[in-house]
């Protein structure tokens, strides 16, 4: 009796431990990046779901949380995409099934796409909702929301046709396609196919003013709150972008697509994530960190951004979201979380030794990009600013000759002997920037 509660009491004390150092490295999480996201102005909420246990952070200003609403951008995509498929299922369409079978002649638009081409985004269709966003954003004229933009695409590339390309233009067409199929709004087969059967109870087929928690959207540092109109939402990001949701929501909707067979049969998931290419499957991304598999679908727009990664070994998962267009110090939150996911250490940041690297500020440019990069110093910290994309972020020290760029991942390295240029790599990319001015 007594060694049968001596291993009671063992199982308890390790149970307590192993809850104690998880929680340990989320608090590290949180000290690691909480101020440099409020020096910013910014606010992130995270989600955390490992070994079936659910943990939450809020970084930074605005105390934004689990049950904020805020628009989940192109993570519509996965949410058509289960539409389409759910036709499929049913028998009524196919995914070899071109689109002049469903739609009328448009303009720059080659019939003889499928629809496979569109769930994979291989179709080499010029993109329309990407086009002047911001000017849509902000206008004050009804016709703006009146318009076909279908009537706006330019001439595909057709080079690209059977090639990974991301364009929007994809899935505004899959949302019409569905419309047609289904004789039904899109906005109505998202609440009665998934928002309703999962119980999604802070979900909106699109955003409104009016939604209750919505996190307020800041845009270059302001409050856009009143520039937010339900048509930007309903009728140009549609069914590449509409959909408002909540972190606990989203738990939900990638629990129940993996984990269930309410959305899809499993066969139909495994062809979901199996198909398209070695980026993007049906509707959805395929990535890995460290050769281990993860599917996730990340969106952005005016006022809010939202990432997210999903393990259907461990079913382990981490959801965050902002609401500003892009996720402070992003790059690196998301590497710490998959660290906690993986059981890794969370490693702290290496103050920048300034002399090690003041000869190297000024501006470069990123001939691939056409983009000019400046490393600026201020009080006695060092920023990469890419001012055509709005972006400032942190830089942070690697080692001696390599600094880190907190926000998109990018590391910037000294090339010996030569002070005019330096090697610029991101996501397996590796080019050599130069100088072209200096402070």
């Amino acid at each position: 009796m007594k060694t049968l509660q001596h291993i009671i009491i063992a199982v308890l004390i390790l149970v307590q431990s192993i809850s104690f150092s998880q929680e340990s490295k989320l608090n590290s999480i949180k000290e690691k990046f909480n101020s440099l996201v409020k020096e910013q102005n910014k606010g992130v909420a995270i989600l955390i779901k490992k070994n079936n246990q659910i943990k939450t952070l809020s970084l930074g200003n605005f105390s934004l949380n689990e049950n904020n609403v805020f628009n989940i951008g192109s993570a519509t995509k996965t949410f058509t995409a289960i539409l389409i498929l759910q036709e499929v299922e049913k028998g009524n369409l196919k995914l070899t099934d071109t689109i002049g079978k469903y739609v009328m002649p448009i303009q720059n638009v080659d019939a003889s796409l499928t629809i496979s081409q569109l769930l994979t985004h291989e179709s080499g269709l010029d993109e329309i909702i990407g086009k002047n966003i911001e000017k849509i954003f902000y206008a004050k004229k009804d016709s703006l929301y009146n318009d076909n933009l279908l009537d706006q695409v330019e001439k595909n590339n057709p080079k690209m046709i059977g090639k990974f390309d991301y364009c929007n233009t994809n899935y505004f067409l899959l949302g019409r396609i569905l419309e047609k199929v289904t004789d039904q709004s899109y906005f109505d087969l998202v609440r009665e196919r998934i928002i309703e059967p999962l119980k999604m109870k802070n979900t909106y087929p699109y955003v409104h003013k009016n939604l209750p928690n919505l996190a307020t959207p800041y845009h270059q540092n302001k409050d856009v709150t009143k520039y937010l109109d339900y048509r930007y939402f309903a009728n140009i990001a549609y069914a590449a972008g509409s959909i408002a949701s909540t972190l606990s929501d989203m738990e939900i909707f990638y629990r129940s697509l993996f984990e269930t067979e309410i959305l899809l049969k499993k066969e139909t998931v495994k062809q979901m994530i199996e198909s398209g290419n070695e980026v993007y499957g049906l509707g959805i991304f395929k990535s890995n960190y460290k050769n281990i598999k993860y599917f996730n679908h990340g969106g952005n727009n005016i006022g809010y951004s939202f990432a997210n990664a999903y393990n259907p070994k461990t079913k382990n998962l981490f959801l965050l979201f902002t609401n500003s267009r892009r996720i402070p110090i992003g790059k690196s939150i998301k590497n710490d979380l998959f660290a906690y996911l993986n059981d890794e250490k969370i490693e702290d940041f290496k103050s920048i030794n300034i002399a090690d690297f003041k000869e190297i500020t000024g501006k470069y440019l990123l001939k691939e990009a056409n983009l000019t990069l400046e490393i600026k110093q201020e009080k006695g910290k060092l920023y990469l600013i890419v001012e055509a994309q709005g972006v400032k972020s942190e830089l942070t020290q690697k080692n001696k000759t390599t600094l880190y760029d907190m926000a998109v991942g990018a590391t910037l390295t000294k090339i010996k002997g030569n002070t005019n240029s330096l090697t610029f790599s991101q996501n397996g990319f590796t080019t050599t920037i130069s100088k072209i001015t200096t402070p």
